[in-house]
């Protein structure tokens, strides 16, 4: 087996709530992972908790690692920890070669300096001796494209401007292995699109790259393998496509009402697809109408039901369309134990021809947390010849005619 990138074996990190140390004791511990085997095998106090508890992954020269999860996940922290900026409280970290990292926006910028002086000091930081700081300059201007405003203090950059210097010098410090946040999404469509041009040329060379993003799409398509992390544990870990299921399934558990476990707050019946004309179905021609049904029996009292639909492309989870009937202005009577509400959803299939999962969630309006979530309760397919690609078919039409001018101009050189 070849020698790995990244390997990460048995980490913890632990981390304290409010008080980041009881005593100079317990920071001089947490620093040098003293006493992290014992602790971590014991039920924490009250006042800490685990950011993350026994991660274990590799990352090979030349792959695209795809970190994913709910908020709070410990994505963040897994990063932090590559990059060296946090030591684990147990386990083991090893990477081979050079690392750059672009974890947070202005993460090693000096906002009093303007942003040719922090181009050198954001270099430093990261490995790059001045001379070829200077050799490179010219290049990592003109791939942020902040040439007009070298010599402007950067408290003065935008967000996206400080994304764009940020990664244009992570780029060019030559990295063996690339770490990169979720930060590229404050930068424009332009930009994210070079930007992930750029690291396809990184894993051509070899590069092994770690990507923490929210975006969906992205992950299953750049990324060859995934972990989707949630409350700080791996749920799963495998091709970047099924970790993107697996996703949707963390965020489901984590918004779930706490009593939802253990006995049904509201459980969904008869999820069914009808055309206009009552026929029950599970495939439909694209750009046709479809109603999709289903029934709520509430295990609860509920004051303001609201009923959410989604439709996910199949082959990447990637949402297509969601919705609510509190985001549709659609107010539900109030709901008690034993009661059931029909739901009745009507669209228009302008998609592109596939499978799509179709889901479902019940809520209070006013409740954060789900009586009931599945992102996946039953699959429909669209039917037809492909005429676009995209995630939506806008029933495009297209003309072609020979502008009159042209048309004489052609006619006089056959003459």
């Amino acid at each position: 087996m070849s020698t790995p990138a990244i390997l990460v074996e048995s980490v913890r990190k632990k981390f304290w709530r409010g008080q980041r140390h009881g005593s100079v004791r317990d920071a001089v511990a947490s620093w040098f992972g003293m006493g992290a085997g014992r602790s971590a095998e014991s039920r924490l106090p009250s006042s800490e908790f685990w950011a993350l508890d026994d991660l274990n992954f590799r990352v090979e020269p030349g792959e695209a690692f795809g970190i994913i999860g709910p908020n709070g996940a410990g994505k963040s922290t897994t990063l932090k920890l590559l990059a060296g900026i946090m030591r684990p409280t147990a386990g083991t970290i090893s990477i081979r070669g050079r690392v750059s990292a672009l974890i947070e926006v202005g993460a090693g910028f000096h906002p009093d300096l303007t942003g040719r002086e922090n181009v050198y000091l954001n270099a430093s930081i990261l490995g790059m001796p001045r001379s070829e700081v200077g050799r490179k300059f010219d290049e990592i201007v003109d791939f942020a494209g902040i040439r007009d405003f070298l010599d402007t203090p950067i408290k003065r950059y935008s967000s996206g401007m400080y994304a764009r210097l940020g990664f244009a010098v992570a780029a060019h410090v030559d990295p063996e292995v690339l770490l990169v946040d979720e930060v590229l999404s404050v930068g424009d469509r332009v930009f994210r699109a070079k930007c992930m041009d750029k690291m396809r040329a990184f894993l051509k060379q070899g590069v092994a790259i770690v990507f923490v993003s929210h975006d969906l799409s992205a992950v299953s398509t750049f990324c060859d393998r995934g972990m989707v992390l949630a409350s700080g544990k791996t749920v799963y870990a495998g091709p970047g496509s099924q970790a993107v299921a697996h996703y949707h399934e963390a965020c489901a558990e984590k918004w779930m009402l706490p009593a939802a476990k253990s006995q049904a707050l509201a459980t969904v019946e008869g999820l069914r697809f009808f055309e206009t004309d009552g026929t029950a179905g599970r495939a439909f021609r694209a750009r046709e109408p479809v109603r999709i049904q289903f029934d709520v029996r509430f295990g609860m009292n509920m004051p303001h039901p609201s009923f959410g639909l989604t439709l996910l492309r199949a082959s990447d989870r990637l949402c297509v369309f969601e919705t609510s009937s509190t985001r549709m202005h659609c107010e539900c009577p109030p709901a008690t134990t034993g009661s059931v509400r029909r739901v009745r959803y009507q669209i228009h299939l302008n998609v592109p021809p596939g499978e799509y999962c179709v889901g479902y969630h019940v809520r209070d309006r006013d409740e954060l947390r789900y009586a009931a979530i599945c992102d996946d309760a039953a699959r429909l397919m669209v039917l037809g010849e492909p005429v676009s690609g995209g995630i939506v078919d806008l029933a495009a039409h297209v003309e072609i005619e020979t502008p009159e001018a042209t048309a004489v101009e052609t006619a006089a050189a056959s003459v």
